[in-house]
């Protein structure tokens, strides 16, 4: 399996970049899906090895991340791509989002606070996704 560093997509005319992301998603996104991954792969490679050339791909970008303040929503947009050799590609859209109730906010709690739990779901979502890779398979908050 290899699984290259997570991108910023384009989507609708318009690019997402760092300066998008105040919480930095991608690296943590990776490792959380690497994680959930590792359970079904012996290896999970950032890019190809010697004789992987036949290595499953999984490309994920995001799409749109939004994250208003400490007590607002924090939403990140996924589409994924599986390339298997032999096989057409396999698509995936998830989205997930996390609201902190406005009880749980403290003066610690920033914008990011809620990011680790979308990261963490998503990367459950791709992985349960990568069980049975069916094309189209769009979900939300894990449904």
């Amino acid at each position: 399996m290899v699984l290259p560093s997570v991108a910023y997509g384009h989507d609708q005319g318009r690019q997402l970049s760092e300066s998008d992301d105040a919480c930095g998603v991608p690296d943590p996104l990776r490792q959380a899906v690497q994680d959930q991954l590792k359970a079904r792969y012996e290896v999970v490679r950032p890019v190809p090895g010697p004789g992987r050339e036949a290595a499953l791909l999984l490309k994920i970008d995001i799409m749109d991340i939004v994250t208003v303040s400490a007590g607002g929503p924090t939403i990140v947009v996924i589409h994924a791509v599986l390339e298997r050799p032999g096989l057409p590609p396999a698509r995936f859209k998830a989205l997930r989002q996390v609201h902190i109730p406005y009880a749980d906010i403290t003066a610690e709690t920033t914008e990011c606070s809620a990011m680790d739990a979308v990261i963490h779901g998503l990367g459950l979502d791709v992985a349960t996704w990568m069980r049975k890779p069916v094309d189209g398979v769009s979900l939300v908050n894990g449904e």
